[in-house]
């Protein structure tokens, strides 16, 4: 079995995100999924900074409602995600452990190759068969980022900041957009439905050995666990490959020990 595909999935405020790399590069990054029509470009240009924060920090709080309360939220002090899905015509299951607060395992098994990504916290490592790689730079930086638990209930604590972007159709759906640009000044831009309140899309910058694009997942199927709606449906556009999970079960604060999160 190859051991060139690499999956990494990432819990982020409630929503999974799966970033999927071949390293062998026979993808197309410049290919993107690309659904959405603009209805309000621009927001109102009356709109102050600091209202347009302020604006944002709203359409997040509906979305905190939306899947549950805050309270729920900062009540979830571990989590254990197991997702299947097919790469490459490969079955593919994927155990993530998330521990608060900033603590990550996933435990990737593709075929008999087995990948192991982990952040303890600070430092981060990729663990192949017998080989061991730091993850530095970049790669670290997002890693970090997607590590945070209520990362959504208090991005400014961490230095990320918010912007309302107006107003998109996405799949004949109205969406609020908002963006959201971390420290190193990589972007994330989130989509929820006016509706709703739910999340339904997120683009991030991927910088990959490839080069850097978008990464798009979408979200459906919400369900309920102990009282937060998660997303059972994943859809990831990878260039011009399309990935789709399933979630199988999620279990919340069943007191993972920190030795899952060793790095040495």
């Amino acid at each position: 079995m190859r051991n060139t595909i690499l999956v990494l999935i990432i819990f982020v405020s409630s929503a999974l995100i799966i970033f999927a790399n071949q390293e062998a590069a026979s993808i197309n990054l410049t290919t993107e999924r690309d659904s959405t029509e603009i209805i309000q470009s621009n927001p109102d240009s009356s709109l102050t900074a600091l209202t347009n924060i302020d604006y944002a920090k709203e359409i997040l709080k509906k979305y905190i409602l939306a899947i549950g309360s805050e309270e729920l939220l900062r009540n979830v002090h571990d989590r254990i995600i197991d997702m299947k899905g097919v790469v490459q015509g490969v079955e593919t299951e994927i155990m993530f452990y998330q521990k608060a607060p900033n603590k990550l395992c996933q435990k990737i098994i593709t075929g008999e190759v087995e990948q192991n990504i982990i952040f303890d916290g600070t430092n981060g490592i990729k663990i192949i068969g017998d080989t061991r790689q730091v993850i530095t730079g970049n790669e670290l930086i997002k890693l970090s980022f997607d590590a945070i638990v209520n990362l959504i209930l208090d991005p400014e604590i961490y230095n990320v900041k918010l912007q309302y972007k107006g107003l998109e159709i996405i799949d004949g759906r109205d969406c609020y957009t908002i963006l959201l640009t971390l420290p190193n000044g990589a972007e994330w831009i989130q989509y929820y439905d006016m509706e709703t309140g739910l999340k339904i899309r997120d683009s991030k910058d991927i910088i990959t050995p490839q080069g850097n694009f978008k990464q798009i997942t979408e979200y459906d199927d919400y369900r309920t666990i102990e009282g937060i709606r998660y997303p059972f449906k994943i859809t990831q556009y990878l260039g011009n490959q399309t990935l789709d999970f399933t979630i199988e079960s999620i279990q919340v604060n069943t007191g993972i020990s920190d030795e899952v999160f060793l790095t040495e």
